[in-house]
């Protein structure tokens, strides 16, 4: 089978592993690596036997695909310009910074009949995929996910960063337009939100609460849900998923644990995105998708009230809440 020339574009922390992935496809041929910062990337290269380009305009002739892992106000140019140059596109969350550069961007991959595959990584985590199989009508969703302190990503707020993967997966599963929201932020060591609590309410009825920081003690991705019968427990970090059943008259009923086959879901992820640029089959996370998660996230920023004073009652509580008060 001939190999499928691709190229990274940005080596920060997740596109040094999106290199890793395609390095040890047998389908793909990594054919270069793009960083601003050279020493960098001709470490990286050199790590994965491929080539360094200090500019990506570099590799217009040289790949049917690229993964695009820049900072998120890099991406509408990158991703247009390959795009335009019928080169089909990997692009991390979220997929640029406002819907109209997003529209475009989605427009410009359905006009030239091109793939665009947006980053939402959980969608393609073993034990997301069983829930999703499992999941019949959602009424309560819960999503814990929350960091140690970074100095990555803090040209975006903590809904950007990281509460928009539980975003994309709530839009997935519950399937009902969002009619209100609720949010509330705290800033402590960047000019954006640092912790963010938010309550949407769904058409459908079904209610979410969502909880994110990134100053926090410990690292944990969790969801609960919970149908008219039975609870649901994900754990994303340890691919786990276990239901609880309503309790009888005579007894409690103890967790179920379900069989999960565990899995890198970035491995998953490239590998589906090559699979769809081989076989030219659509995406299971479209750039409509990755639209509608950005459309969302930015709603729920612009309806954020920033706690202003983290020893305020309010601002206290959002600490206990990120295991630092």
């Amino acid at each position: 089978m001939e190999k499928i020339p691709v190229a990274v574009i940005g080596i920060g922390s997740m596109g040094q592993n999106h290199a890793r992935v395609f390095s040890e496809m047998p389908q793909v041929d990594l054919v270069g690596i793009v960083d601003v910062d050279r020493e960098r990337g001709e470490s990286f290269a050199k790590k994965y036997n491929t080539t360094y380009y200090p500019h990506y305009q570099d590799l217009f002739d040289k790949v049917k695909a690229v993964n695009i892992a820049t900072p998120t106000s890099l991406h509408y140019q990158m991703a247009m310009d390959f795009l335009e140059r019928e080169v089909h596109v990997f692009i991390e969350k979220p997929i640029t910074i406002d819907l109209y550069q997003a529209q475009m961007i989605v427009d410009t991959a359905k006009k030239n009949n091109m793939i665009l595959q947006v980053g939402h990584l959980e969608r393609f985590n073993p034990a997301v995929k069983e829930l999703k199989r499992m999941l019949r009508k959602p009424l309560y969703l819960e999503a814990h996910r929350i960091s140690y302190p970074t100095n990555r990503n803090l040209d975006v707020g903590i809904v950007w960063d990281l509460m928009i993967h539980d975003l994309d997966i709530m839009i997935n599963l519950v399937h009902s337009p969002v009619v209100e929201i609720n949010a509330f932020g705290l800033s402590l060591y960047s000019d954006k939100e640092d912790l963010a609590l938010v309550q949407l309410l769904f058409k459908s009825g079904a209610i979410a609460s969502l909880f994110a920081s990134r100053i926090s003690g410990e690292k944990l991705r969790h969801l609960k849900i919970i149908e008219q019968d039975k609870t649901f427990n994900l754990d994303f970090m340890n691919q786990t998923l276990s239901l609880v059943k309503l309790p009888s008259e005579l007894h409690t009923n103890p967790p179920e644990y379900v069989p999960i086959k565990k899995s890198e879901p970035l491995r998953i992820e490239l590998e589906h995105f090559m699979e769809c640029v081989i076989t030219h089959r659509t995406p299971i996370v479209t750039g409509d998708d990755g639209k509608r998660a950005l459309e969302l996230a930015i709603q729920v920023v612009n309806r954020m009230t920033m706690v202003k004073k983290k020893k305020s009652v309010f601002g206290k509580k959002l600490m206990e809440m990120a295991g630092v008060a």
